[in-house]
């Protein structure tokens, strides 16, 4: 049976080793860039001869050259070690350090799995795009204080006309979390959908029929609210529930959107990965990374339990 413990200090003998080897693929790949230069000289130099634009078009098609080099040189000489380096750190380090903050049980991680792109159109988070472009992977779910969660990186895109051109154009790029943790009493009749302003400027998707205003001035400078029924809406968005919600966009790095829907709480956020390991951070400092994720689920539920 595989092993499922995994130290920091084997993380980063995996990390240094994969770092060393992205360090000769670059050295090598300066050196290729200098031979193209100069193979490119000795052969048009004579046909061209030297001028600003030669040296230019020399120089370029060596860069060419030498990022298709690298592409190459990373495939063949840090490719395997960097995913050995970031499989271990994704399956088995990440619930490693959520396993020992207080409150969580029952982690698993799925690497393929994700929300499918029905779930988040009908929750509503996030502008979900064309259904051919959706991508959502790197799933993690369990139970924190005994209500559960489900949290995945999520992608959407759309194909848009520019200059006569078709091209795809990337709406959201974050993370997704879903709690779910309201009783029988308080369930919500709808969406109750909350974009913090900034986030709204890029939201091309569908918005409930109603525009809520609250009487927290703080609150309805910073966010937009829709809901399919007003009474609803102000049923749970308790003071105290938006104080939280507050709370909850200042401790988080991004900008957010939430929404009330059934016995659920979506959360979206436009940041990096949790589970992406890097090369060129220790893997001490990534720890702190995961840390923050995991407050990121934390306060999320202290949104849903209030009162």
């Amino acid at each position: 049976m595989e092993e499922k413990i995994i130290s920091e200090e084997q993380l980063e003998i995996m990390r240094h080793k994969a770092r060393k080897r992205q360090n000769i693929a670059i050295v090598l790949t300066f050196l290729a860039f200098v031979l193209y230069i100069g193979m490119f000289y000795v052969a048009l130099i004579e046909k061209e001869g030297m001028s600003v634009l030669f040296v230019v078009k020399i120089v370029f098609a060596a860069a060419v050259l030498a990022i298709a080099t690298f592409g190459l040189l990373w495939y063949i000489v840090v490719h395997r070690t960097y995913e050995k380096f970031n499989s271990n750190y994704k399956s088995k380090y990440v619930i490693q350090v959520l396993n020992g903050i207080p409150g969580f049980e029952g982690l698993e991680y799925h690497p393929e799995g994700g929300f499918t792109w029905d779930e988040i159109r009908n929750a509503g988070v996030v502008a979900n795009g064309e259904k051919q472009h959706f991508e959502s992977e790197d799933q993690l779910f369990g139970e924190y204080e005994n209500e559960k969660f489900r949290i995945s990186d999520v992608v959407t895109k759309k194909t848009v006309r520019r200059d006569d051109k078709r091209k795809v154009e990337e709406i959201f790029s974050g993370q997704v979390l879903c709690l779910f943790g309201f009783d029988d009493l308080k369930v919500s009749k709808g969406h109750i959908q909350i974009f913090e302003k900034e986030f709204l400027s890029s939201f091309s998707g569908w918005k409930a029929e109603y525009q809520i205003q609250t009487e927290n001035e703080a609150f309805q400078n910073r966010f937009q609210v829709y809901a399919e029924d007003e009474h609803n809406a102000y049923y749970i968005l308790t003071p105290q529930r938006m104080e939280k919600i507050m709370e909850f966009a200042d401790a988080v790095e991004g900008q957010i959107s939430l929404v009330f829907y059934d016995e659920k709480l979506f959360a979206a956020v436009k940041r990096e990965s949790m589970f992406d390991a890097v090369m060129d951070e220790p893997v001490s400092k990534q720890t702190e990374y995961i840390l923050e994720d995991a407050d990121f689920i934390q306060k999320a539920k202290g949104i849903l339990i209030v009162s």
